[in-house]
């Protein structure tokens, strides 16, 4: 849902009336400054009957000169069918943040459950069926280590044997593979990741066996299960549109980067689901304390004889204490997690920020940080360094753990530290030539894929080539350069009318991509990318979304959460002719087929089926594929 026209209104819905009720008008008060640069018009709810039924209304801003019935929309008698075509200007409401032109179009009972929270869920509960269904068969096709394998799932099995990651012999992995585990050793093993993701994977060895394929990548799986689901449920929370849900959700289902991540050993895919979840946390958190918020400031007033009184706050904010420890989870697969803490947090501080400057509270900033972002950062910051910290049980317990040489509570921590050191000089530090490395330039438009296997295999089948058993972390091609384009658009859309729904997923890509600027030459890979993939699905599915039309603007800039239940007048459509309209949404239309075409010839690549080596050719677009 676009929202560039709300205004994160100041009027609390009345929980007295049913979803099919409107609720009575309220003359806001003024307000000096609209929030992210968007118009705060008064409304007006119109009720009439022809038959003792209550009538759609809908609101529209009032223009100077203009009279009472002039802003008033037509009754409609029940029954009458609603003609959705834009009749004139006289019906148009002028935004004033924007310049822009709307008209307010009433929902016909036929379209309001695809609009519904109902169908949001639907869309969620269908996309992440998909995602299972293309993630979970097949996933011993692939009976070696492949690529990091080696070490993830052999650091699994010494978790799961010795409760610590023990060292390897070298060359190991025939060994592993056919279950002989004698050259594992009781000395601890170096590792520069934490272990929550390698305890992860031992679960999928304890159930399915340790020298299974399938044990080793089934938690992998339902880990990229997981991650379409909590994309699906951002999307449909940020935008409250099925559709864009349903695109999101299909995006991230059929991606090639979040398919082979889904199907490999790696840790990767849990970092990506956990920092998504806590970003469902944050918004979570927006749904139940920026209304808050909004109805305690509209009912505040400064008190010029005390102007040191900095006004009411949010109230406790449970939602981001669940975000922190997701945070600090993520930080426990990988230290990447750590910026996704620090992004969220300064998010929740700006729009705190913006909704008290809205308001025209005199001293904003100074009452932000009092009173909430010294709370969101109580709520998030401590319990993510206590999880992360907890995630090193293994190694406290055992004094045969690496760098774990003093005994005692201080000593340990001491140890610990400087092995975090060292943890941090060889990730800072990692700069030996790979085939594979590529920048992170280019992962933005996927131009340097990781080759995970290649497998030559006899097989008659394959006519007159080899035939091979080939996994390419490539991400959709066409997927990743629409969304290229998308994301500038989304960030257009976002400074341009401060709309914080797409700056959220703007936030997205600074938490899990920007940051690999900052050390850009060190040994660093294209599947990297799965931490970002949801975000690249989202602005993906929000610009199509928009040449859909589907980025609808509530006409109540209260009704802003996916939560609160669909009235009559919700929503209002984009001010563009009917023609022009129309199309977009067939442009649309054939950039999701040519999308789905592509995921559908790069499946067998993704999923590591047997193929030709001819097959396997005519794939490679760029000479840097290869």
């Amino acid at each position: 849902m676009d929202d560039k026209t709300l205004s994160d209104s100041d009027i609390p819905e009345d929980p007295a009336l049913g979803p099919d009720q409107a609720s009575p008008a309220v003359e806001p008060e003024p307000l000096p400054e609209a929030e992210e640069g968007e118009p705060s018009p008064s409304t007006e709810v119109n009720e009439a009957s022809a038959e003792g039924e209550e009538l759609m209304a809908s609101s529209v801003e009032e223009k100077p000169g203009s009279t009472s019935d002039e802003n008033k929309n037509e009754a409609r008698t029940k029954g009458e069918e609603l003609d959705l075509t834009p009749e004139g200007e006289d019906a148009d409401a002028t935004s004033e943040g924007t310049g822009r032109e709307w008209k307010p179009v009433p929902i016909p009972k036929w379209a309001r459950f695809p609009m519904s929270a109902q169908a949001g869920w639907i869309a969620t509960l269908v996309t992440t069926l998909l995602a299972a269904l293309i993630r979970l068969p097949g996933l011993g096709t692939i009976k070696t280590l492949v690529f990091d394998e080696t070490y993830y799932v052999k650091d699994a099995y010494s978790l799961m044997t010795l409760g610590y990651e023990g060292s390897w012999a070298k060359d190991n992995d025939p060994m592993f593979i056919s279950g002989d585990y004698s050259g594992l050793s009781t000395n601890g093993g170096y590792v520069v990741h934490p272990s929550v993701g390698k305890w992860l994977i031992s679960l999928g060895m304890r159930v399915f066996g340790a020298t299974n394929p399938v044990g080793w990548r089934i938690s992998a799986a339902i880990a990229g299960i997981i991650l379409v689901f909590l994309t699906a449920r951002i999307a449909q929370h940020l935008f409250r549109s099925p559709a864009i849900t349903a695109l999101a959700g299909f995006f991230m289902a059929t991606d090639g980067i979040a398919i082979v991540l889904s199907r490999t050993g790696l840790l990767d895919i849990f970092l990506a689901m956990f920092a998504a979840a806590a970003f469902l946390a944050v918004l979570k958190d927006q749904e139940i304390s920026h209304p808050r918020l909004v109805e305690k400031l509209s009912q505040w007033k400064p008190d010029p004889d005390n102007p040191s009184r900095i006004g009411p706050h949010a109230g406790a904010r449970w939602w981001l204490l669940v975000a922190g420890i997701l945070c600090g989870i993520a930080m426990s697969v990988k230290w990447s997690g750590l910026y996704a803490l620090a992004v969220l947090g300064l998010f929740v501080a700006f729009r705190d920020w913006m909704t008290r400057r809205r308001f025209g509270h005199p001293r904003a900033f100074y009452a932000t940080v009092i009173n909430d972002t010294s709370v969101a950062f109580l709520a998030m910051v401590p319990p993510a360094v206590i999880t992360y910290v907890a995630s090193w049980f293994g190694w406290f317990r055992h004094w045969n753990a690496y760098g774990h040489k003093t005994h005692g509570f201080i000593g340990a921590f001491h140890d610990l530290w400087d092995y975090h050191v060292g943890m941090l000089k060889f990730h800072t530090g990692l700069t030996t030539p790979h085939t594979y490395q590529a920048h992170p330039a280019q992962w933005f438009v996927q131009a340097r894929p990781t080759s995970f296997a290649w497998n030559k295999i006899a097989d008659a089948s394959c006519d007159k080539s080899d035939c091979v058993n080939a996994v390419v972390a490539l991400g959709n091609p066409l997927l990743w350069w629409f969304a290229a384009i998308a994301f500038f658009i989304v960030l257009f859309v976002t400074l341009r009318d401060r709309n914080w729904r797409t700056g959220f997923v703007v936030c997205g890509y600074l938490a899990m991509y920007f940051p690999w600027y900052l050390n850009a030459n060190r040994t660093i890979f294209n599947f990297y990318t799965i931490a970002f993939v949801p975000f690249v699905c989202l602005s993906a599915a929000w610009v199509i979304g928009l040449m859909l039309d589907q980025t609808r603007c509530e006409v109540n800039p209260d009704r802003m959460y996916d939560s609160q239940p669909l009235e009559e007048g919700d929503y209002r459509w984009m001010g563009a002719s009917v023609v022009t309209r129309q199309r977009f949404a067939i442009g649309a239309v054939i950039i999701v087929l040519l999308i789905t075409a592509v995921s559908i010839f790069f499946m067998p690549l993704w999923r590591g089926d047997l193929i030709s080596y001819n097959f396997w050719h005519i794939h490679m677009w760029l000479p840097t594929w290869i």
